[in-house]
C-alpha cells in the first residue's frame, strides 16, 4: 500500500471549517500533499468501497457518472499492489470487446493507467494485452465477446465491465471465468450500467455476490454541467431509472413485446457465432436481411441509426442475429452496414428513406457499388408496422440468437403513448416486414399468420 496518511488526516480535519481545511491544506508541504491526493480511502465514496466480509462477486450497478469505471481502475491498481492476494495469479481484465477493455478500462481517463499511483504505475504492453506492475504482478486483458480466450489462466482477482451489455454473460461467467478464479485472493469486481439482462440477475442471485447500487447524482465529484446534461435528457423518464439511478427496468404494461416473451423463445450463443447457434438447433436460414433506420444528422445530440440483421430460417421462423446500431456520419452507418451485409452473407439491405431519401442508396452504393439495396418507405404508423411483428414474436416464431441487451430494451419499453420509436425497434421492424411479411413471400408457419 502507499504511504499512509489517511488516519492523521482525517483526526486533523474532523470537524473544521471548510476555510479551516484550506488553510491546513496550504500548509502541507508537497510531500505530504501528493501522499494525501495519492491516498484513495481519504477521497472514495462508501459505494465505491469494496465490501466487508467474505464475497465473490462484487457487482456494482450504477447510473451514469457515478464513477464505476475510476472504481475499477483503483480497486484493480489497489489489489496489484497486495501480492498477499495475487500469489502466483494474474489479475484479469475483462470488456465486451478487446477495444472497450483497452481503450476504457486501461487508457481511458478513469482507466487503470490514469487511476495509478506514481509510486506504483504499472507498465502497459498494449501488443500483448499485458500491464505489468513495479511489483511484478501481472494483468491480461481478454475480450468477452471471445470467451474461449478467457480459458487457461490463473486469475486471483478479475474487473469485468458493462458486463450487463455481454454476449451470453451468464454462460460466460458460469462456465469460463469463475473456474479460472483459482489462485489467491478469488475475487470478482463486475462494473456496469444495467440495461435489462437477465443473465446479469442470475449472477445478482448467486451467493456470494454483493451488489451496491448508485446513483448519477450520488457522486459530488461530477462536474454541474454533466449533471445538467443528464437531468436534461433523462430525468423524468423510463430510461432515466436505468441511465441515472442503476435500476432495472420492468416491461412497460403498454409495450408490443415483452422481456419473458423474447427470453422464452431466445437461442443461446456463447461464443458470438451465430451459424454454431443456429445449427445446434438445426436451423438453415434461406434468407437474411440487413435493415437500417438511418440517422440524417451527424452530432453528440444526433439519434442513432438503427442497423438490424435478421434471417428466415427454412422452418419459416424468423431469427434476429446481430445489432450493429451506432451513432455516427452517413458514411459511418453505411459502413457498418455493408460490414453486416458481408460478414452475415445477406440477401439485401434494407433502408427508410423517409427522411434522408437518395442519400442511403447513394452512400451505400458510394462505398460498395454491388450491394442489394431496398428503399422502403414508411406509409402506415409505427404502431401499425409494428403491431404484425410483436404478434409474430408473442406466436413464438421470432427467436433472439443471443442475447441483443439494447434491443430488448427498446421493444419492452417502448409504447404507443410515446411520439417517437426507437431505432433498433424501427430497423427491426423493417427487417422483419421485408423476411415475413411480404405477401408474395410467406414461408412455412407464417401462412397462418398471412
Amino acid at each position: 500500500m502507499s504511504a499512509r496518511v489517511g488516519p492523521d488526516i482525517l483526526d486533523l480535519v474532523r470537524g473544521l471549517r471548510v476555510d479551516q481545511i484550506d488553510a491546513f491544506v496550504d500548509s502541507l508541504s508537497d510531500a505530504a500533499a501528493d501522499r494525501t491526493l495519492a491516498d484513495w480511502s481519504l477521497w472514495r465514496l462508501p459505494y465505491q468501497t469494496p465490501p466487508l466480509g467474505d464475497w465473490t462477486r462484487w457487482i456494482l450497478r450504477c447510473g451514469r457518472g457515478a464513477g464505476k469505471t475510476y472504481t475499477g481502475g483503483k480497486v484493480t491498481n489497489e489489489t496489484a499492489r497486495d501480492k498477499s492476494k495475487i500469489k502466483s495469479g494474474e489479475i484479469g481484465i475483462i470488456g465486451r470487446t478487446y477495444s472497450d477493455a483497452r481503450f476504457t478500462m486501461i487508457e481511458g481517463p478513469s482507466g487503470i493507467l490514469a487511476t495509478s499511483t506514481p509510486d506504483f504505475r504499472p507498465r502497459w504492453e498494449p501488443g500483448n494485452g499485458l500491464l505489468i506492475w513495479p511489483n511484478g504482478v501481472r494483468g491480461r486483458v481478454f475480450s468477452a465477446d471471445k470467451p474461449e480466450s478467457i480459458r487457461g489462466p490463473n486469475f486471483s482477482f478479475v474487473w469485468a465491465d458493462e458486463p450487463a451489455h455481454w454476449t451470453d454473460l451468464f454462460k460466460t461467467w458460469i462456465e469460463v471465468i469463475e473456474p479460472a478464479l483459482r489462485v489467491g485472493w478469488m475475487r470478482a469486481l463486475l462494473t456496469t450500467t444495467p440495461i435489462r439482462n437477465p443473465d446479469l440477475r442470475k449472477l445478482e442471485e448467486l451467493a456470494g455476490s454483493v451488489v451496491t447500487r448508485a446513483a448519477t447524482f450520488d457522486n459530488p465529484y461530477l462536474p454541474r454541467s454533466a449533471r445538467a446534461r443528464y437531468r436534461e435528457i433523462y430525468e423524468g423518464t423510463r430510461a432515466g431509472l436505468q441511465e441515472l439511478y442503476g435500476e432495472f427496468l420492468v416491461d412497460n404494461d403498454r409495450a408490443l413485446w415483452s422481456y419473458e416473451e423474447i427470453e422464452r423463445n431466445r437461442i443461446r450463443c456463447l461464443d458470438g457465432r451465430f451459424d454454431r447457434a443456429l445449427e445446434s438447433v438445426g436451423v438453415q436460414l434461406r434468407r437474411v436481411v440487413v435493415a437500417i433506420d438511418p440517422a440524417v444528422t451527424a452530432n453528440e445530440d444526433s439519434d442513432e441509426s438503427g442497423i438490424i440483421v435478421a434471417g428466415l430460417g427454412a422452418n419459416g421462423h424468423g431469427y434476429a442475429l446481430a445489432d450493429r446500431t451506432l451513432k455516427a456520419s452517413p458514411l459511418g452507418w453505411a459502413r457498418a452496414a455493408i460490414a453486416a451485409y458481408h460478414r452475415f452473407r445477406a440477401d439485401l439491405i434494407v433502408g427508410e428513406v423517409n427522411n434522408g431519401g437518395d442519400m442511403v442508396e447513394t452512400t451505400l452504393r458510394g462505398l460498395d457499388p454491388k450491394v442489394n439495396f431496398k428503399a422502403v418507405r414508411a406509409s402506415r404508423g409505427k404502431v401499425t408496422r409494428a403491431e404484425p411483428v410483436a404478434a409474430l414474436y408473442e406466436r413464438g416464431l421470432i427467436h433472439h440468437v443471443g442475447v441483443l441487451p439494447e434491443l430488448e430494451d427498446q421493444l419492452t419499453s417502448w409504447d404507443a403513448t410515446m411520439s417517437k420509436s426507437p431505432d433498433r425497434l424501427d430497423a427491426l421492424v423493417w427487417a422483419i416486414h421485408e423476411l415475413f411479411l411480404q405477401h408474395d413471400q410467406p414461408a412455412g408457419p407464417l401462412r397462418a399468420y398471412l
